[in-house]
């Protein structure tokens, strides 16, 4: 699917459209596109550049305006373009049952150099979570009591995942899975990424990776852990958050985020909806929605 058809549909936010499924947060299904063999060939994920995703996806389909900006966290700051701007690709590829993304991001402060390769929480970042099989629920498993720490490690992360990618990484890994079991999640195949920073004041920089949503991950079991089957018409749970850490690590000064939740790190059921759509195209109902809404788009 090359650029003229994706440049129709690729704006990927419909309303109202959900197939029967019931949405996580809200009535809003996001549309992820399929990426097909022939295209992730022309995905580089070490470019530093998103022109191979403009080829493969046309616009961006999300934007700072897509979402909400948290007034309770770090000082709470709006949209502001001068302070940080942001164009994100998302699609999926059912033979590698894995989630792609692409961010490019331009910050008149930024934060991402300090990165030590310690942790990537609240750095200069774009945060993802999928839930593969649509359960919702409490994924980090640290709400029941009840649980010994054998099942709270056995559980956290289990049935929704969340990664977290930068643009810069001393390991050279720049996607990260937040779970037990990350020394094999955060390999291939399941994962892989790239990234670069330019400039000072502002400085660009471009996040690009994959990763993969699970039914059941077993952290100390590969073997015996399940990817989700991803399929054209599936719909999932899905969250992006987006830190602006003006201040220094940690100390946000915004934070963007999809669904407009808190705690998603923790409860599944607060993503919102995404529904993968076949290298066939979406709908004709689809298509006629969003071709008269983005008709300006040259194809």
């Amino acid at each position: 699917m090359r650029k003229s058809l994706m440049a129709l549909i690729a704006i990927g936010l419909v309303c109202g459209l959900t197939g029967g499924a019931s949405a996580h947060i809200g009535e809003q299904v996001f549309l992820l596109f399929e990426v097909s063999e022939a295209d992730l060939a022309d995905i580089d994920l070490r470019d530093g550049s998103v022109a191979d995703w403009e080829d493969v996806f046309g616009e961006a389909p999300i934007l700072p305006t897509d979402m909400y900006q948290d007034p309770t966290v770090g000082d709470g700051a709006q949209y502001d373009p001068a302070d940080l701007d942001y164009r994100i690709w998302t699609g999926w590829n059912e033979s590698l049952n894995t989630i792609w993304f692409a961010m490019e991001r331009v910050d008149n402060v930024y934060f991402g150099r300090e990165y030590d390769g310690a942790s990537p929480w609240n750095y200069e970042a774009i945060e993802c979570m999928l839930d593969g099989d649509h359960t919702g629920g409490d994924y980090t498993g640290s709400a029941n009591e009840d649980w010994t720490d054998e099942e709270k490690l056995l559980n956290n992360n289990r049935f929704a995942q969340q990664y977290i990618a930068v643009a810069d990484d001393p390991s050279g890994r720049h996607v990260f899975y937040l779970g037990a079991g990350a020394e094999w999640v955060n390999e291939l195949p399941y994962a892989d990424g790239g990234g670069v920073s330019v400039g000072d004041g502002p400085t660009q920089s471009i996040i690009e990776f994959f990763c993969t949503p699970f039914d059941d991950l077993i952290w100390n079991s590969p073997d015996d852990s399940v990817a989700s089957n991803l399929v054209d018409g599936l719909i999932i749970g899905f969250q992006i958050s987006c830190p602006d850490t003006d201040q220094g690590p940690g100390q946000d000064r915004a934070f963007h985020t999809l669904s407009g939740q808190a705690a998603t790190w923790r409860y599944a059921e607060r993503f919102v909806d995404a529904r993968l759509v076949g290298t066939g195209g979406a709908t004709a109902v689809e298509e006629d929605s969003w071709g008269r809404i983005k008709a300006s788009l040259s194809e």
